[in-house]
């Protein structure tokens, strides 16, 4: 039983006569919390009614959780996409608000805050009756409304109906969350009406070229709120030194420290400057010195690269921050790389001829049409219902000028369809106003290794 069901325990039982009060208090003393608060027994319905008034009154996470105790069952709900937001739920690691705007059909509420030194998760909702389908584009700026530290966006929500809570990941990768920023909401519609006539094949192929996020007249609704966060929470977190050097396929990383905060945590990571292929992906878990697992992050943000090359420098797993483990483990079990020598492709989209691939990766087909070319690469599909990216975010022309991969799309080829019996995903990608048949393209990876023995790091 968690501390809410507890508490709405205790509701119930207080409102029962009185002979059921018996033993209310020994139950509440034997409540798991990480605050250790200790109570001497007490007996009778006027001081269990004592107690519980002083808790309500004196702690406001208590007072907050028990006026609210629906509402908090939906967020716990709702974060069970992850398993560290739902520690921080259960532990009371939250910060209410109650923040409404509206703008002409559309209104806005921000609801909660999982906030700490690195993160900050905001919890809200969209509300409309004229609007079926709506969604919003997040942004955050620094209070004064100037640009904020570096920070990356992951947004839960998108199939969320009108009114359901929704949420928005934004991590800071070198500086600290500050102590207010401000978030921007543009709300786009999706509502159809069932009417619309099918859209020509032509419609659809320059549909597809068209970049990432609407026009600014498509907007159809704009929020600006300001978050101001407790101190208690910014300041929350801890970093332990390890600055070990591990060897995986050759290649030489050095862990330079574990990040440990309620929301996330961090592997930071230095690759050596004689490595042959940059770190895309490592293959990892946690485990703690009485043999509990933390998985990494697979929804949201997994990892964020460095400044002066192609590694990932910082990869996420779930927190065992409201854990009292005294010593971890970093179980490390493979590796995506990205080999040097490859990080440019060559592709003949005329032929189909192509420069070596990435392990697994074939070219499937290439189509000129009126705005470009759309290319399609097919990859072995590493794991059921799993799409990996193939591709980067930029191609080259034989002169060598750059130019940005605007969208991309990625289906499954099923086993029973594909002419050897594999599964593979093809990954759809637009080349924009390019119309040259030789064309290179950036790989996401070049190969994945595993080890025949796990790699262990231990962290005191």
């Amino acid at each position: 039983m968690n501390r809410l069901e507890e508490y709405e325990a205790l509701l119930q039982e207080l409102e029962m006569p009185m002979p059921e009060l018996d033993g209310t208090l020994e139950r509440a003393q034997k409540r798991k919390s990480r605050r250790n608060n200790v109570f001497r027994p007490v007996i009778g319905t006027a001081a269990a009614f004592l107690l519980f008034v002083l808790l309500v009154n004196f702690s406001t996470p208590i007072a907050y959780a028990c006026s609210q105790i629906p509402v908090l069952r939906e967020l716990a709900e709702a974060v069970t996409f992850s398993p560290s937001l739902s520690d921080a739920v259960e532990n009371e690691y939250v910060q209410p608000m109650n923040l409404v705007q509206t703008d002409g059909d559309v209104t806005a509420k921000v609801e909660y805050l999982i906030v700490d030194q690195k993160q900050v998760n905001v919890f809200y909702r969209l509300f409309s009756d004229v609007y079926t389908k709506i969604n919003a584009d997040p942004r955050v700026y620094s209070a004064d409304g100037t640009a904020p530290p570096p920070c990356s966006y992951s947004s839960n929500g998108w199939d969320e109906e009108n009114g359901e809570l929704r949420s928005i990941t934004i991590d800071f990768v070198d500086e600290n969350v500050p102590d207010s920023l401000r978030l921007n909401l543009k709300v786009r519609d999706f509502s159809m009406s069932g009417n619309e006539e099918p859209l020509t094949d032509a419609q659809v192929e320059e549909d597809f070229f068209e970049p990432i996020g609407p026009a600014e007249e498509e907007y159809i609704a704009e929020f600006e709120f300001l978050l101001e966060f407790d101190p208690q929470f910014t300041a929350v977190g801890k970093s332990i030194e390890v600055h070990q050097t591990v060897e995986l396929d050759g290649q030489k990383i050095t862990i330079t420290d574990v990040e440990i905060y309620p929301s996330h945590l961090r592997i930071d990571i230095e690759d050596d400057a004689e490595n042959s292929a940059w770190l895309t992906k490592l293959y990892f878990y946690i485990e703690t010195d009485y043999g509990m697992k933390f998985e990494p992050v697979s929804n949201g943000i997994t990892a964020t690269g460095s400044g002066d090359g192609k590694s990932m420098a910082s990869f996420r797993a779930e927190s065992t921050y409201f854990y009292d483990a005294k010593h971890l483990k970093i179980v490390i079990t493979g590796a995506e790389w990205l080999r040097k020598d490859m990080e440019k492709l060559y592709i003949n989209l005329k032929t189909g001829e192509t420069g070596e691939l990435p392990e697994g990766v074939a070219f499937h087909s290439a189509k000129e049409v009126n705005s470009g070319w759309i290319l399609e690469m097919k990859a072995v599909q590493r794991e059921e219902g799993h799409h990996h990216q193939i591709l980067g975010h930029q191609f080259y022309d034989a002169q060598g000028n750059v130019h940005d991969i605007r969208s991309w799309s990625s289906t499954t080829l099923e086993a029973e369809e594909s002419e050897d019996g594999i599964t593979y995903i093809i990954e759809e990608v637009p080349l924009a106003d390019y119309h040259e048949e030789e064309v290179w393209v950036e790989p996401s990876y070049s190969h994945e290794w595993f080890a025949e023995n796990p790699v262990v790091v231990e962290v005191q």
